[in-house]
């Protein structure tokens, strides 16, 4: 690990994982991804996985996995510093200012911060859902962000494809709509139970009449 410039840039180092450098500017542009509530209707889950650092994000089969991330009154203002440090030293990565976007992007309300914890992605002793949600759409506001360069840059292109297959997109609603609660599930089931037995009955007269 390189020294840091000071603490607060040694703690800044000490979180980013070997391996997730900053890529070089591809003449492919990067896409921002949505929020968790549009990913869920096209069939993007999100699963809590133990990684080395909180900054690993990995996405496979439809399947964003995150470390757990625990927001409270350390890692808040820890947030906020690395964020103004970033923007502040132009030589240094944008690590902790990439994470902050992709919460950002995951985050548009508080059902969005209610769905994370319940996943076991986040961890909430900072406020209510709703006050979690302010403070993540706030913490990259205004902040100055190069998306071809930073190191979700692939995650974030390939959450985007997957996002846009109109089989995962019609797939996951046809789930949503019909499958996303037990009365649903009920519903659906005895309206295709109808259906076969609507066609039984068809077919059974045209039988009956062929016969006679």
């Amino acid at each position: 690990m390189p020294l840091g410039k000071h603490l607060l840039d040694l703690l800044r180092l000490s979180v980013i994982p070997a391996g997730y450098a900053e890529p070089q500017r591809s003449s492919t542009p990067t896409h921002i991804i949505h929020c968790v509530s549009k990913l869920r209707h096209a069939g993007i889950k999100l699963n809590a996985k133990e990684f080395e650092s909180f900054l690993m994000v990995k996405f496979k089969h439809g399947v964003i996995e995150m470390p757990t991330i625990t927001i409270d009154d350390f890692m808040s203002p820890f947030l906020l510093n690395c964020v103004a440090y970033e923007q502040c030293h132009k030589s240094c990565s944008k690590h902790i200012t990439t994470y902050a976007t992709l919460l950002d992007c995951l985050v548009n309300s508080y059902k969005d911060v209610e769905y994370l914890c319940d996943r076991n992605i986040m961890e909430n002793w900072y406020g209510n859902d709703g006050e979690i949600a302010h403070f993540i759409n706030n913490l990259g506001k205004d902040v100055a962000f190069d998306y071809d360069r930073c190191y979700l840059s692939k995650l974030f292109n390939d959450v985007h494809d997957y996002y846009r297959n109109s089989w995962h997109v019609t797939w996951a609603s046809f789930k949503y709509t019909y499958f996303d609660t037990p009365w649903s599930f009920v519903s659906a089931f005895a309206a295709l139970i109808l259906l076969i037995l609507t066609v039984l009955q068809t077919l059974y007269s045209v039988l009956s009449f062929y016969n006679s």
